[in-house]
């Protein structure tokens, strides 16, 4: 060995403030577990008026906090330390309120749509809707704009104004790409099998795919295999 000096890089921690985001995301999927559960031991899926729309803020919080995670990351990071938090907290906010009221409106329709066409009618048009979608222009678009980020100011009330009107669009552009699928998570009743294909599309739509390749054949095939799924849960719960 020479004298020559070796120098050794110590590792630096990565921050991750955007990690309760996992947290939350996991007590969803918890919540559909239970519900689920629930479901199975009274041999039926009907949860009622109220259902729709408890586990449709559920199903949010268990597909798509995890998936918004490095938009929230990025503007985190590009914050003063002291405040990466609650500038978390800010975008999340505003992109959970746009979810909530399209959770709402899903559940309804669903609960609608299974009284007037039956569970198997209701998934069969959910998907043949959630296929279709992804041809779309508005789909593209806004599956795009999902990639969008933001370096929020460095002045404390502007910051804020700005993470919650990001946290907004955010949230508007991932509903308008994902709706469909939702819709589908919401007529199948929020199980947990159909709830994990839809998170699996998503998730290779915002992380696996490039974002120049439309991959609208994987998708759908993908999509038609959720729903096909979802009959057959449909024909043995009644």
């Amino acid at each position: 060995m020479t004298g020559a000096a070796v120098a050794y890089r110590v590792p630096v921690a990565v921050p991750r403030p955007e990690r309760w985001l996992f947290a939350v995301a996991a007590a969803g999927w918890l919540g559909l577990l239970a519900l689920g559960t629930v479901d199975l031991l009274r041999g039926h899926g009907d949860h009622g008026p109220l259902g729709p729309h408890v586990l449709g803020g559920l199903a949010m919080v268990a597909v798509m906090a995890p998936l918004v995670a490095p938009n929230v990351r990025y503007a985190a990071l590009r914050s003063p330390a002291q405040v990466r938090r609650r500038v978390t907290v800010e975008v999340a906010a505003g992109w959970a309120l746009v979810w909530v009221g399209v959770a709402v409106v899903l559940g309804a329709g669903a609960l609608l749509a299974t009284s007037v066409l039956g569970g198997l009618g209701a998934v069969g048009l959910a998907t043949a809707v959630a296929v279709g979608w992804q041809h779309s222009a508005p789909k593209r678009r806004s599956l795009t704009r999902c990639h969008r980020v933001l370096a929020p100011p460095l002045d404390r009330a502007r910051s804020r104004r700005a993470c919650r009107r990001f946290g907004v669009r955010l949230g508007a552009d991932c509903a308008l790409s994902c709706w469909p699928l939702m819709a589908l998570m919401a007529v199948a009743g929020h199980d947990p099998l159909i709830a994990a294909g839809a998170v699996g599309i998503a998730w290779y739509e915002r992380r696996r795919r490039p974002h120049h390749d439309p991959g609208t054949a994987e998708t759908s095939l993908a999509i038609v295999a959720v729903g096909a799924t979802a009959c057959v849960l449909a024909v043995f719960t009644g």
